[in-house]
């Protein structure tokens, strides 16, 4: 398993969203004990994807992920069937969105085209789907994976121990 950072995993994701753009699945939760926002985004073509991120300040976000199985187990499947809320990513040209705003093409409509998916004006979201923030599905879920969410767990420890995360003011 390859962890890699925050930017490279999302690329990673919307790559295989083009590739398979529907059944994609999310469960997303906290790390209390690591102070992370931990996300699952799985897609029975693919496999499961899971990364951790935290607020280094206001202005970065540091995190890391891995694809950590190229399956989903019968057990997991069950689990993510019980899902609340729409999730996406969204991928945006800044520079593609300037030129159409400046066409006269309303903000609103460029983010509703969007979401349909028909016209490319700036923004995609190349990886939709459904999506749950449940404790107990997201507390199921890492007890399913904890053999394979080890690595990455050690590894943001050492990011955010250098970033100092985890050290007291005073």
């Amino acid at each position: 398993m390859k962890i890699k950072n925050r930017n490279e995993i999302l690329n990673d994701i919307i790559l295989d969203g083009k590739k398979h753009p529907r059944g994609w699945q999310a469960i997303f939760g906290q790390d209390n004990q690591r102070l992370t926002r931990d996300y699952y985004l799985m897609n029975p073509e693919i496999g499961i994807y899971y990364m951790k991120e935290y607020d280094k300040n206001p202005f970065i976000v540091k995190g890391i992920g891995s694809k950590i199985a190229r399956k989903i187990d019968d057990e997991i499947e069950t689990e993510i069937a019980k899902n609340e809320a729409d999730f996406g990513i969204i991928q945006g040209d800044f520079q593609k969105i300037i030129k159409n705003i400046q066409k006269g093409i309303k903000p609103d409509k460029i983010f509703n085209e969007a979401i349909k998916g028909k016209k490319d004006l700036g923004l995609t979201i190349p990886v939709r789907g459904k999506a749950s923030s449940s404790e107990e599905r997201f507390k199921n879920l890492n007890q399913f994976l904890s053999n394979n969410r080890k690595k990455i767990n050690l590894k943001i420890e050492e990011i955010a121990n250098e970033d100092g995360l985890y050290q007291p003011y005073g």
